[in-house]
């Protein structure tokens, strides 16, 4: 039986007893959704469905602030106290993950059966996926983003870990358990002229969609509203927006990769070789303080977008002749500080689109598999949920590398960039 197909008497109706102690739980503590029912998807996906119909503007779901957990309720807490005594430095995301942690370890605590049905485990999630399924990744970007995201948690937890007396009761893997939680599950808010980041239950029970048919605000006294914007039918599933980010974003953060999205962008990651002309002072004036050093860009397929334009004028400097050099760095000092870079000469420019194409091949090159040959895959192979959403996620991946490439060489094939010089 699908989840639409009966629709139960009550929100608790068709739950095991930890979903229904949670759900009965936010309704005690004031949160109000009569028309709202949850059912399961396939797999373990849980989907918030409508048990009559919903009019535009009418509130599907009304959450109290005293339901909320935020930093103001995590810094109140024995933990949260800690941390302000011995780390006030700490960022607002390890106050949150300190607070969950403290609350699962406690039987009695409060917030026990909003707990208890959160996931215990990530395994849609890159950075707990085993070794086959990184291979997966081969030649993507997002290796090096999953490496990255993990070693900055790590890095909250063994500062938290050596400052705040009796943390290092949390294991590792217990804070990037947390983390992952509020990394899937926070909503912002706008409370009192702040932005406040907090957990909402019941709402984070809802599915992502690009254009939702309910939106999410909050009252003035800061309760949380989810609010329809059109109307919904009986038995449709409601969806909110997880935000603009993307395919890797998507994955990191909630262990999906949408099919088509055109939010999508490219991470590279780029130096100035060692052999490269004046390589040191292009370095210098780039703000790269070794030759291995790198910048990272991520650029959408948006010539005008402030990051490709960024990019663009990062391979500008490092492609620069010497008098282009100089003249750039006198209106670094001038300026004290190096703006957006135009084309410096159409044979520079050459360079520029020549180095993006290369290094957009190199990239392909990497890979195990073509483009053609991952559109095969969606279309043909029986994939499981991790192998398709890595497969989706490096398509998206070689579109992007597919079209830079593509649009230096017809650049270049166009006269362009040809310097009419010589």
């Amino acid at each position: 039986m699908s989840a639409h197909d009966e629709e139960p008497d009550t929100l608790e109706e068709e739950h095991p007893l930890k979903e229904h102690l949670a759900l009965s739980w936010s309704r005690q503590a004031g949160a109000s959704f009569p028309k709202l029912w949850v059912g399961h998807l396939e797999g373990d996906e849980r989907g918030v469905f409508a048990k009559a119909a919903i009019a535009p503007g009418e509130v599907v779901l009304q959450v109290p602030r005293a339901c909320l957990m935020t930093l103001d309720v995590a810094r109140a807490s024995d933990v949260g106290r800690l941390i302000e005594a011995h780390a006030p430095d700490t960022s607002e995301e390890s106050y949150l993950a300190a607070f969950l942690l403290q609350e699962r370890e406690r039987e009695d605590s409060a917030w026990k059966p909003y707990l208890d049905v959160l996931p215990r485990a990530f395994p849609h999630l890159p950075l707990f996926f085993d070794a086959r399924e990184l291979s997966l990744l081969k030649g993507s970007s997002t290796l090096r983003e999953v490496a990255r995201w993990k070693e900055l948690m790590l890095t909250r937890y063994a500062e938290l870990a050596a400052s705040v007396p009796g943390f290092t009761r949390f294991t590792p893997d217990a804070f990037l358990w947390a983390q992952h939680v509020l990394i899937s599950r926070t909503f912002g808010l706008t409370v009192e002229g702040r932005l406040i980041r907090c957990v909402v239950p019941v709402a984070d029970m809802l599915n992502h969609r690009a254009s939702p048919r309910v939106v999410w605000g909050n009252t003035e006294d800061g309760a949380f509203v989810l609010r329809a914007r059109e109307p919904v039918a009986a038995g449709e599933e409601l969806h909110i927006s997880y935000g603009i980010k993307p395919g890797y974003r998507f994955l990191l953060n909630y262990g999906f990769v949408p099919e088509d999205n055109p939010d999508d962008t490219l991470v590279l990651y780029l130096g100035v070789p060692e052999d490269e002309p004046h390589a040191e002072r292009k370095r210098e004036l780039l703000s790269l303080p070794t030759p291995a050093s790198r910048r990272r860009f991520e650029v959408p397929l948006h010539y005008g977008h402030s990051s490709t334009v960024a990019m663009f004028s990062f391979l500008r400097v490092a492609c620069a002749d010497t008098e282009e050099l100089a003249r750039l760095t006198a209106e670094a000092h001038e300026e004290q500080g190096l703006g957006p870079v135009p084309p410096l000469s159409s044979r520079t420019e050459a360079r520029v689109l020549q180095h993006l194409s290369d290094l957009c091949e190199a990239r392909l090159a990497g890979f195990d598999t073509t483009l053609e040959e991952d559109e095969r895959l969606l279309r043909e192979a029986d994939l499981s949920r991790n192998e398709r959403n890595c497969v989706l996620l490096r398509r998206g991946e070689k579109r992007l590398l597919h079209a830079y490439a593509g649009l230096a060489r017809t650049i270049q094939a166009s006269g362009g960039a040809r310097d009419e010089r010589t």
